[in-house]
């Protein structure tokens, strides 16, 4: 059997006034009818769909995304996108380097989040695609100018999708600045494997590798401490669901899990399964934690593709990236990348049934 029967991809545009250019929109299939498409606006995950278990020939969907294209000109959820140059909040929108201070574009309140309001889940990047033997390929590209958000240094990132034929999405993230500079990406997925037309994600159950999670302030900024997760609702480390102890909190979970690792190896650090459907899909990532957030502020004003509102707790992020706000904190790992230096992130997605 020829590779082209195993894995495709095909490519159409949407065009829409609310957009500055037309949507690509790319996707790839694998031989198990797993379906991933991707778009040009912020190199952004569109849909995933698998097939149902015991009907082939019926597909689930399985990440939010809007009814209205035109939603994707704002993207108020930051639904499937690439987050940064640096993922999650940094506060006060502002950090030292080198004995400056640098100012950022501020977009949540004081603070700056994912990387600024022009950041890079606003662009449109340029792709490239390509088969190999065991994998169909998109590679998207930008050039982030000195300056952009109030970031320094010229940066020329690429984020690589690739789908197989084992059901594993990988995502690999490389960026190269010529400035010291942090850099910090992720994607923004909203995921409900019981399929998007499903009420919440309340009743699937999580899995997390993590011991701590990151203590935050009233304006979800890291105060530097670490919590134990043990009695706590934070604690995931034995598989339970999304909504036992989701109660015990004020919003949901909007926090950052530090990953018990002991490398820099890619490593299983979330699995999220569906017990309807026995669905499952596994996170694995070269990052040292994940930023869980349980879609507590979708407030049901946009429709979801499958024509209901987009509503709290509709879908769920597992955003594998470094700490938030590290550039801060010393004593967080840094995310500052020396001029000229690569900066490398892996993260990937299995799927399969039980």
């Amino acid at each position: 059997m020829t590779t082209s029967h195993r894995l495709t991809l095909s490519k159409k545009q949407l065009v829409d006034c609310a957009l500055a250019a037309p949507l690509e929109i790319i996707t790839l299939t694998n031989c198990h009818g797993l379906s991933v498409s991707l778009s040009n606006l912020g190199a952004s995950i569109w849909s995933v769909t698998v097939p149902e278990k015991n009907d082939k020939q019926v597909t689930t969907e399985l990440v939010l995304n809007y009814q209205n294209v035109a939603d994707w000109a704002n993207n108020p959820y930051y639904f499937g996108v690439t987050a940064g140059r640096v993922a999650n909040r940094i506060g006060n929108a502002c950090f030292e380097l080198n004995g400056k201070t640098i100012n950022l574009t501020a977009n949540e309140g004081v603070n700056q989040l994912h990387g600024g309001p022009g950041g890079l889940s606003q662009c449109f990047w340029s792709s490239e695609t390509h088969q190999e033997q065991d994998a169909v390929v998109v590679v998207y590209r930008y050039h982030s100018p000195d300056g952009d958000q109030g970031f320094p240094g010229n940066m020329d990132i690429e984020v690589t999708y690739r789908l197989n034929n084992d059901n594993e999405l990988t995502l690999s993230y490389q960026a190269v600045a010529d400035q010291t500079t942090p850099i910090c990406l992720t994607n923004h997925a909203y995921w409900n494997i019981a399929g998007t037309s499903s009420e919440d994600v309340l009743a699937q159950t999580l899995e997390l590798s993590a011991d701590h999670v990151l203590a935050l302030n009233e304006q979800q900024i890291p105060t530097g401490e670490l919590i134990s997760v043990t009695d706590t609702a934070f604690d995931f480390r034995q598989r339970k669901a999304v909504g036992q102890d989701i109660q015990q909190l004020a919003n949901g979970y909007d926090h950052y899990f530090v990953v018990n690792r002991d490398s820099d190896e890619l490593m299983p650090v979330a699995k999220l399964m569906d017990p309807k459907s026995g669905r499952v899909m596994e996170i694995l990532s070269t990052e040292l934690g994940v930023q869980f957030y349980s879609g507590n502020f979708l407030d049901g004003s946009h429709t979801g593709s499958d024509g209901k509102p987009l509503t709290k707790f509709k879908g769920l992020c597992l955003e594998t990236h470094g700490y938030p706000d590290a550039v801060n904190h010393s004593l967080f790992p840094s995310v500052i990348v020396k001029a000229g230096d690569v900066y490398r992130q892996t993260t990937q997605y299995r799927f399969c049934h039980v």
